[in-house]
């Protein structure tokens, strides 16, 4: 008996040192019903919309703009971009009694953007606005806005653009208008004197491209530029050379960039309220900053995800838009893209945000440069599509696609994406989510 019972306290003493037990908790025991599922099927419509209007002035300090030049898209039609803006008065508004006219020119500074065919030469026309510029009510001037102007040009300028230079640009203006305004200093006229008489007086300036361009570049804006630069001389004892400056009035409220599209290549609606699907626009969709062109995505059945389960959570939701083939050799893509929230009426809402951050979603862009089957932008609209499955409405979930919210305003970039029913070029949405 002694030699049995030692075997078993034994056996038992090995038995409870093993290091790979396995218990099965489940099966008949423990039911376990929360599963982890993906979809990537759902339906995003996608249509082209066109803004009735679209602010471009107003955007901040260091976020304005001069745009100018005309190219031709091969996707949507030729796009031209003016300029207009009103000029203050110099700090100082005298001058030396025997001060003799030199020159006048407008100096305006390079802001590094272009669009377009930059090799060939870029000709800008400065022309004298003869109506006064006017904000709306809302204290805001528009891509639509444009006012009346001499179609003499004061003065032009043709040069081959440098992007990426931060180049000054001077073009020379009337003599005729030159000597006028020194001898408006020199006799101590009220138009030189007081910011009202001069404002009614000299209305502003509109820069204009020549319909020979083949490209838009852009200016920057601030408290000292663009500048209207009247220099002069005076004796005593030497030459002495000086200047004045006449810089943009309220350059944040009073400068803003008009944009058309001339001769177009695809179908516009012609009110914001309308939109036109993809399968009208050779499986396409558009965006165009500065003329207001934006891309709308509906999601209809988003909420049908609800009928699967009794209990879900959305985990994660990626958007994934495609740039259609072939439509970005000649033209670069927009680095950035940014989405808003929109009504059945195709208004803007609020951007889209970024769930960890809570600044505004920016799509990423990656590119692939050989075969361009993986160019794309993803969003992680995670927080988007949460709130929208959990609302209590039938409305279908809307995003307005644009280039990034600063973007719009000033500058032409434009994007063709594709769609559902592309077979290159896709858009689509993948959703995580957990049932139990």
């Amino acid at each position: 008996m002694t030699k049995y019972l030692s075997f078993l306290i034994l056996l038992a003493f090995f038995s409870c040192k093993q290091d790979n037990q396995s218990f099965d908790i489940g099966g008949k025991y423990v039911d376990v019903k929360t599963d982890l599922r993906f979809v990537d099927t759902l339906t995003v419509n996608s249509f082209t919309v066109r803004l009735d209007s679209l602010r471009t002035s107003g955007l901040g300090d260091g976020e304005g703009a001069v745009t100018v030049g005309k190219y031709h898209d091969p996707e949507i039609g030729d796009i031209s971009a003016s300029s207009y803006f009103r000029l203050t008065l110099p700090g100082t508004r005298t001058v030396p009694s025997t001060a003799i006219y030199d020159s006048l020119s407008l100096i305006m500074i390079d802001n590094n953007y272009s669009i377009g065919d930059t090799l060939l030469p870029l000709k800008i026309n400065v022309h004298r606005v003869s109506e006064t510029i006017k904000v709306r009510e809302d204290s805001y001037l528009y891509n639509t806005s444009k006012f009346n102007y001499f179609a003499e040009p004061l003065g032009s300028v043709t040069f081959r653009p440098r992007p990426n230079r931060n180049d000054t640009i001077s073009i020379r203006l009337s003599d005729e208008l030159g000597n006028e305004l020194m001898s408006l200093f020199l006799d101590k006229d009220e138009r030189i004197l007081q910011l009202d008489n001069w404002l009614a007086y000299f209305k502003g300036l509109t820069i204009q491209g020549d319909p020979s361009n083949d490209a838009i570049v852009g200016y920057s804006t601030s408290v000292n530029f663009p500048a209207m630069r009247l220099y002069y001389h005076y004796v005593d004892f030497t030459s002495i050379s000086q200047y004045r400056d006449f810089s943009i009035f309220g350059y944040t409220v009073n400068q803003f960039n008009h944009y058309e599209i001339t001769n177009p290549l695809i179908s516009l609606p012609a009110d914001q309220k309308d939109k036109i699907p993809v399968k009208n626009t050779y499986k396409q969709s558009y965006i165009q900053a500065g003329t207001g062109i934006v891309t709308r995505l509906e999601i209809p059945y988003l909420k049908n995800l609800l009928e699967l389960h009794e209990n879900m959570r959305i985990l994660k939701a990626e958007l994934i838009l495609e740039p259609a083939r072939n439509t970005y050799s000649a033209i670069e893509l927009p680095p950035k893209i940014g989405l808003f929230a929109s009504d059945k009426f195709n208004r803007f809402g609020a951007p889209i945000l970024n769930m960890n951050t809570g600044s505004s979603l920016v799509g990423t862009l990656i590119i692939d440069e050989v075969y361009q089957e993986d160019t794309r932008y993803t969003f992680d609209v995670t927080y988007f599509i949460q709130s929208k499955i959990a609302e209590a409405t039938d409305d279908i979930p809307a995003l307005l696609v644009t280039v990034s919210p600063n973007e719009i305003y000033r500058t032409a970039d434009r994007l063709v994406l594709g769609s559902q029913i592309n077979s290159d070029s896709k858009v689509k949405l993948k959703i995580y989510y957990m049932n139990y």
